[in-house]
């Protein structure tokens, strides 16, 4: 678990279910994050049963009000192998969603700075590696302002991704 001035990043819990499962479900948090645009209910419940199974899939938790904002899942380095190889073998990547209507107010930006602190000064991470799809322009300026660069591009299934990273200073 992970506390910020406003949040709480904390394991996905059986009580997140309903708020994942909204907030996965709107129109265009599935168009910028990639989620299928048919997504039924079941499907839905699917993505949150594999995402409750992981310990390192964290929901994203306002204090005030214990409301589940959004998620950031923290997994193994999710780049070609070709890039992997000449990387060391110590980073991890963090992909990340915030649910309408909590968008635009610094939650994720408060979030990622806390993992990337956590990272870089607790554990023994030397880079994290983020990707997002080259519409969402939200993606790509908050990971610039916190420092990723872009190191390039890769495709998963259909679509493309952009690749950043950071390294520990």
């Amino acid at each position: 678990m992970i506390e910020t001035k406003r949040l709480i990043l904390r394991p996905l819990a059986p009580q997140d279910e309903e708020a994942f499962i909204r907030g996965i479900s709107d129109d265009e948090l599935r168009r910028m994050y990639g989620f299928p645009a048919e997504l039924s209910a079941d499907k839905a419940r699917r993505i949150f049963a594999r995402f409750s199974t992981l310990p390192t899939a964290y929901g994203l938790v306002r204090k005030t009000d214990k409301v589940l904002m959004g998620f950031v899942l923290d997994v193994a380095p999710e780049l070609p192998e070709e890039v992997l190889r000449s990387l060391p073998k110590d980073g991890r990547t963090l992909a990340y969603a915030t649910f309408p209507p909590y968008q635009r107010q610094g939650y994720m930006r408060e979030a990622l700075s806390a993992m990337i602190e956590d990272h870089f000064h607790s554990k023994s991470t030397s880079y994290i590696h983020c990707g997002y799809f080259p519409f969402n322009e939200r993606s790509d300026a908050l990971l610039r302002s916190l420092g990723f660069k872009t190191i390039g591009q890769h495709t998963l299934g259909s679509s493309t991704i952009i690749d950043k990273i950071r390294f520990k200073a």
